[in-house]
């Protein structure tokens, strides 16, 4: 008897230790924690940035952007004209508490997906009945009731990614979960947090808010185009410095990222004032070198640096310089590459050419109307060469820049990256560049009279310093820190603006085509009289 004891016990060991290595398979995906307005106020007192999100002008992109994301659902088969405006006041309640949404993967196939909304008393009730309104739409069903939570469960369409959808009301969260039919164990554990500790998740201190992506985990569901940058896993924190936003980005690498400084090596007779964007990264020839192999070029040893800038003077003032042992000869092997690619793809579109001289290794990029764009070899007097590329001629040497500016990055010997820009100068440039970029591409360019332009326009007067770096701390851990108003450069100011007016927000990026003009019809032609 005692053997079948012991035998038992073995096989219930043997079970809990199948059960645990079957829960360690678990990977959460995807973690988002806002901690609500009131919690960027604990932090500190973000003067600018509340001065910045208090304008008219954003406030009324920030009502658009709230409308047209009511819409989108359209994208699943609903009618925008009935869930919209059911839809659209949860919107508002949402970006206003406190809420959390998690998806995990269990067992590298089945996915699970939560949303955790914190809603005061007068709430919920709208909540419930509004999204009662749109899950019927949706799932053409009555929902079944789920004892276990207290909420209603719906049959997911076919093809949803999920099949089924929960929604239970617990305390002061409304739950809304989806998942594999059978398996909600992320909406049962989160709902015991609830029940035991009042909420699902641990209260912010330190941050406002919280993104944690684990981007080798999605690599599958990803775009092709993301899913070739090779991300790490990255663990964002929402806090403040002074008056302005921060993001504090820690990179998770799976293996060591083997980073190695090397000196800085600055064209220092082309970087000329006045300034108003100088970035540097350097330790990038692992990332550069399968970019090379795979466009045929040869250059070695492969670039392991580069820096670039921007001057006030005018919008195409935009450099960058890559520093090589052999500057003639890598410029050779540029010319070799890449004006045959650029001009067998540009075929039939208004974007000129690339010219290579005849007398010397550059190439120009001819038959451009608002600039001149051009790449060459250059020698510093020391000796050090590099590759020089720019839209626009450079300014004739006068002032230098400040110090100061070199000794932010050298200070530093675990510095990888460093991007530094008057914010506001940086959206101007950066406006009229998309401008002419939507212009050459034959589509439709952003109307003056909406609201992401008048927001851009705004920006431009009312946006300072932005600071972005990027640091080693630990073989398999770099920490990315950018300081901003609204936590965003001016490129990612006017990518956003035009993103949030695009036709097909948020399910494409994609613009309208230029109209064709309307050609005169030969029935309606007056004859030409003839003598």
């Amino acid at each position: 008897m005692r053997r079948y004891i012991l035998l038992g016990a073995v096989l219930l060991g043997l079970a809990g230790c199948g059960s645990k290595e079957k829960a360690e398979t678990t990977r959460i995906l995807l973690h988002w924690h806002f901690a609500g307005p009131g919690a960027l106020e604990q932090v500190s007192d973000p003067a600018e940035t509340k001065r910045l999100w208090s304008r008219p002008e954003t406030r009324a992109l920030w009502n658009q952007t709230l409308d047209k994301l009511a819409r989108a659902p359209r994208h699943w088969g609903l009618d925008p004209n009935a869930t919209a405006p059911l839809l659209r006041p949860l919107l508002s309640d949402l970006f206003e508490t406190e809420h959390a949404f998690q998806w995990v993967e269990r067992g590298g196939q089945e996915a699970e997906w939560i949303l955790a909304v914190r809603l005061a008393p007068e709430k919920r009730g709208r909540w419930q009945t509004n999204l009662y309104q749109v899950l019927g739409s949706w799932t053409r069903q009555d929902p079944a009731p789920d004892p276990a939570s207290g909420g209603w469960r719906w049959t997911a369409p076919a093809g949803s990614g999920v099949e089924q959808i929960l929604v239970a009301l617990r305390e002061d969260w409304l739950l809304m979960a989806g998942g594999p039919r059978g398996n909600d164990s992320l909406a049962r554990a989160w709902l015991r947090e609830i029940q035991a500790r009042h909420r699902p998740l641990p209260p912010s201190t330190q941050h406002w808010a919280r993104l944690r992506v684990d981007w080798p985990a999605l690599g599958r569901r990803l775009p092709p185009w993301l899913r070739d940058l090779d991300l790490p896993l990255t663990d964002t924190l929402a806090t403040t410095s002074g008056e302005r936003l921060q993001f504090r980005t820690e990179l998770q690498f799976a293996q060591p990222h083997g980073w190695q400084p090397v000196p800085w090596l600055f064209p220092s007779n082309l970087i000329r004032e006045p300034l108003v964007g100088f970035c540097a990264m350097r330790g990038i020839a692992p990332r550069l070198q399968p970019w090379m192999e795979r466009a045929g070029l040869k250059i070695f040893p492969t670039p392991n640096q580069f820096c670039a800038w921007s001057l006030a003077s005018a919008p195409f003032q935009i450099f960058a310089a890559v520093p090589v042992n052999d500057p003639t000869n890598t410029m050779r092997e540029l010319c070799r590459v890449l004006p045959p690619w650029f001009n067998t793809n540009s075929q039939g579109r208004a974007l000129g050419w690339w010219v290579v001289p005849t007398n010397f290794p550059a190439i120009i990029w001819d038959g451009m109307p608002f600039f001149g764009a051009y790449c060459r070899p250059v020698s510093e007097p020391a000796g050090q060469g590099f590759i020089f590329a720019g839209l626009f001629p450079n300014n004739a040497k006068s002032q230098p820049p400040p110090p100061a500016l070199y000794e932010e990055i050298l200070s530093r010997t675990n510095l990888v990256y460093y991007d530094w820009e008057l914010g506001g100068e940086r959206v101007r440039s950066w406006q009229l560049l998309s401008q002419v970029a939507l212009l050459l591409a034959d589509r439709q360019q952003l109307a003056p009279t909406t609201a992401g332009a008048h927001w851009m326009f705004m920006l431009t007067t009312n946006v300072a310093n932005v600071g972005t770096s990027l640091v080693v701390t630990g073989p398999r851990t770099m920490l990315l820190t950018r300081t901003a108003p609204l936590g965003l450069t001016g490129l990612e100011s006017v990518l956003l603006a035009h993103w949030l007016e695009a036709p097909g927000f948020p399910w494409s990026w994609d613009w309208p085509a230029m109209p064709q003009p309307k050609r005169r019809s030969s029935t309606n032609a007056t004859p030409r009289q003839t003598r």
